[in-house]
């Protein structure tokens, strides 16, 4: 597979630069930056005890954000009655509107870990949440409270802002289903745990704790990844390794390394020009990336779905069933077993069908499109388990009932995010970070808005033709898109300049 190379990026860290209207000059060869290709330093080399610390470090800064986003759903009355909010909509926007911040932090957060490495990127949005959310906690107004929501969703994304670029730097790409559904177990027990938990704490405490608890667990993975995480970007390590050799008097072997390692100390210096280059490459990417944009989609989609999902689960169990907060929240646990069941579906065959199908390839050569066939499992189960969801609930049958047809529900919006998030890493390796960000922005920002309308829509047609209407919804983008991404997907990435240059790491 041949992409394109282009002109405008320059990138701290990377063994190579490329300037405005010149072919790519190479500085430094990599077996003077390494100690071959098998260097235990490089990532991609490390034990599999490292990788595995690295992806659950991950893993538990990407279970910060879900709770933070669903821990209120059991405490509207009180908030509302200590900060005078008496219109449904501004309610909406407490509980919604940390996804805006989520949907934009990673257009600063990617670029950032592209440039600066991936655990400064990790630690410093871990910070911006703590922080904010403890301001949440001591709100004494709407405004203020809105505000420290939308603040603290810069940092709540940090870990979706990354996590393609970090599992992109470990596995290879015959490992990442499995590495990938690992890092996702977290982050996906949130929205079940998170109501949960925000549910007993409110009845045996004030609504306060609910964002203060949250700030101390953030806080405490904030200090193990302090402790035991390490840089995983390879360019950002290969930069630090010559600037530690020359630091010690070691001599280039190349004699243009030496002017590459000037003008790589000079673009050190030039923070915002090569900050602004890093940070238009997201944007770039999803005005001009048809794949980015078809997955975007897709994503926004699903994750407005559940979103949405997630905002009138408790109000089902409280107004159909006549069940009270604590009780109701207990319903989140098929919520639970769906996402477990989910990873043990995603992370088996993402993987096992993946190695099938490139031994099957000529010259044993894997493609990101080998990701695809899973897709449509999950793009079933999503609307089947809301159609199933939707009509027992309205109908009131036995409570098992609507929980059935939430765990189908789960199970399939983890399989469809698994396959379409490590499909964007294998296609897009170098720039994963960036790549992954894209989906974040339209999908967290559909999220957000989807519950200021869609309740009133469940309210005039009931649940049954509430979940009706976003099942076929998502079935037609769903399988629209699967189609694309296999008949389509490789001749639209052979004409993308950032997917990955070549197929030596599917070998």
């Amino acid at each position: 597979m041949e992409c394109q190379t282009f002109d405008e990026e320059k990138t701290i860290g990377a063994v190579t630069l490329r300037a405005s209207g010149s072919s790519e000059q190479v500085f430094e060869n990599e077996d003077d930056v390494w100690d071959g290709p098998n260097d235990p330093a490089r990532p991609k080399n490390w034990s599999q005890g490292e990788k595995w610390r690295a992806t659950f470090l991950l893993s538990g800064f990407a279970l910060i954000q879900p709770l933070a986003e669903t821990m209120l759903a059991p405490v509207q009355k009180p908030i509302s009655k200590d900060l005078s909010i008496t219109r449904t909509y501004d309610w909406v926007l407490v509980n919604s509107l940390i996804l805006i911040g989520v949907g934009f932090g990673p257009l600063i957060l990617a670029p950032i870990s592209e440039v600066y490495g991936r655990k400064i990127a990790l630690l410093s949005g871990g910070a911006v949440f703590v922080v904010w959310n403890t301001a949440c906690g001591v709100s004494q107004t709407l405004g203020q409270m809105l505000a420290f929501r939308l603040l603290a969703g810069f940092g709540a994304c940090v870990a979706d802002a990354v996590a393609g670029g970090v599992l992109a730097d470990l596995w290879l790409p015959h490992e990442r289903g499995r590495a990938f559904a690992v890092y996702m177990a977290a982050p996906l027990l949130g929205p079940a745990l998170g109501p949960i938990a925000g549910a007993f704490i409110a009845t045996g405490t004030t609504w306060r704790w609910v964002f203060w608890i949250t700030s101390i667990a953030s806080a405490v993975v904030f200090v193990l990844a302090m402790v035991f995480l390490k840089e995983t970007y390879e360019p950002r390590l290969a930069y630090l390794r010559r600037r530690r050799r020359q630091s010690l008097g070691g001599k280039p072997t190349e004699r243009n390394a030496k002017a590459g390692l000037q003008e790589l100390a000079k673009e050190t210096t030039e923070f915002w020009q090569l900050m602004w280059t890093n940070l238009q490459r997201p944007l770039r990417m999803l005005a001009t990336q048809l794949i980015i944009q078809l997955i975007a989609i897709y994503m926004a989609l699903l994750y407005g779905t559940m979103f949405l999902f997630l905002y009138m689960y408790p109000l089902l169990w409280t107004k159909q069933y006549g069940q009270s907060v604590r009780i109701g929240s207990l319903n989140y646990i098929s919520a639970a077993i769906g996402y477990v069941a989910g990873v043990q579906v995603a992370g088996h065959l993402n993987d096992s069908i993946y190695s099938k199908l490139k031994a099957r390839s000529s010259n044993n050569i894997g493609r990101p499109e080998y990701r695809v066939p899973v897709m449509p499992i999950g793009t079933l189960l999503v609307p089947i388990g809301l159609l199933w969801w939707g009509w027992s609930g309205e109908t009131r049958l036995h409570w098992i009932m609507p929980n059935i047809g939430c765990m189908l529900f789960t199970a399939g919006c983890y399989i469809c995010s698994c396959c379409i998030s490590v499909y964007t890493i294998d296609a897009y390796t170098r720039y994963s970070a960036s790549a992954v960000s894209t989906n974040l922005v339209l999908r967290s920002n559909v999220a957000a808005f989807f519950p200021l309308f869609a309740p009133y829509m469940f309210q005039e047609v009931g649940f049954g033709w509430g979940a009706t209407i976003l099942a076929g919804s998502f079935a037609v983008i769903g399988f629209g898109a699967i189609f694309v991404l296999w008949c389509f997907g490789e001749r639209i990435r052979r004409r993308s300049r950032y997917c990955a240059a070549n197929d030596v790491e599917f070998l």
